[in-house]
């Protein structure tokens, strides 16, 4: 037996104001019901749709931001390597400059080294130190130890300096003490007092007696300046010359004098030829030496041989 299912419907009323009048919409609620499905399956499509693309975007926006944390820290890490290469480059042209001014150091100080050891006729080393350790090894260019290391050089340099001073005073004066005999002959007569060979009194020798044939070069004793060249009562044709130190030394009885006042010499310079002029019995050369205006034995700067 077939029923015939009774459709259902939903009125709807729409009352407008009192001069229209009154609709009334007759709807299947099978529609209604559908309507309210599809609508329901849209809400939760585009709730579903808004859900997916939110997730994605926050899912996008969180790598987005760990890819510019990456960045920041790269570009953070780029600006600190970058940094500490300036300090780096700073450091080595500190270093280096640090490492010129030592080299420069060390250079002068060997000069000074190296002269003193010519003026001491001493052999030069291959490698100088003047005491003071250079291997590179184990010096750091830091401007502590730079200047450390400096200032270690400075003293040292003062102490070749002072050292330079002294050996060149000492060489000026072996240089200019008269202790080269000015000819090679035998003394006949020495220093202090003797029997005058003019009248056997005795009498005070200022100097001591050299016997050599008349032309004879005269060679200085030792360097000086010549003060005095010409005739001298007693002494003849006689040069003097002046070797600091308060020390004179004085050549008389020459023939020729070969030198002028105001000459420097130095020690084996021919500055006459001897003789026999002034007060004397034969050739030879007379020879003085005074400290401080007063004579004094020659044999005391003379060298112990004739050269």
């Amino acid at each position: 037996m077939h029923i015939k299912k009774k459709n259902q419907y939903i009125n709807i009323m729409i009352i407008p104001d009192s001069q229209h009048k009154i609709k009334n919409l007759r709807i299947k609620k099978s529609i209604v019901t559908t309507s309210i499905i599809s609508l329901t399956t849209v809400l939760l499509m585009m709730f579903s749709i808004t859900v997916y693309y939110a997730g994605s975007y926050g899912y996008l926006y969180t790598k987005l931001k760990y890819k510019d944390n990456i960045i920041a820290e790269k570009e953070q890490k780029i600006a600190q390597l970058s940094n500490m290469k300036k300090s780096q480059d700073t450091k080595i042209a500190m270093l280096n400059d640090n490492a010129k001014k030592i080299d420069e150091k060390m250079k002068s100080l060997d000069d000074l080294e190296q002269k003193v050891r010519r003026m001491l006729g001493l052999n030069q080393p291959e490698t100088s130190r003047g005491e003071i350790n250079r291997d590179e090894r184990n010096i750091s260019f830091d401007n502590i130890s730079t200047n450390k290391l400096i200032s270690e050089i400075d003293n040292k340099t003062i102490d070749y300096k002072n050292l330079l001073s002294e050996v060149t005073n000492k060489l000026d004066y072996l240089n200019s003490i008269p202790s080269a005999y000015p000819v090679n002959g035998n003394i006949t007569s020495p220093f202090g007092n003797r029997v005058s060979p003019y009248d056997n009194t005795i009498e005070f020798h200022p100097g001591i007696d050299l016997a050599v044939d008349s032309g004879t070069p005269v060679k200085a004793a030792g360097k000086g300046i010549v003060t005095y060249a010409g005739w001298l009562s007693g002494y003849g044709n006689t040069v003097m010359i002046d070797h600091n130190y308060g020390i004179t030394s004085v050549y008389g009885h020459n023939s020729q004098i070969l030198v002028t006042v105001g000459q420097t010499v130095n020690r084996g310079d021919v500055i006459a030829k001897s003789g026999n002029s002034g007060r004397s019995t034969g050739p030879h050369v007379h020879f003085e030496v005074r400290l401080n205006g007063n004579p004094v034995d020659p044999m005391k700067y003379l060298a112990k041989e004739m050269k």
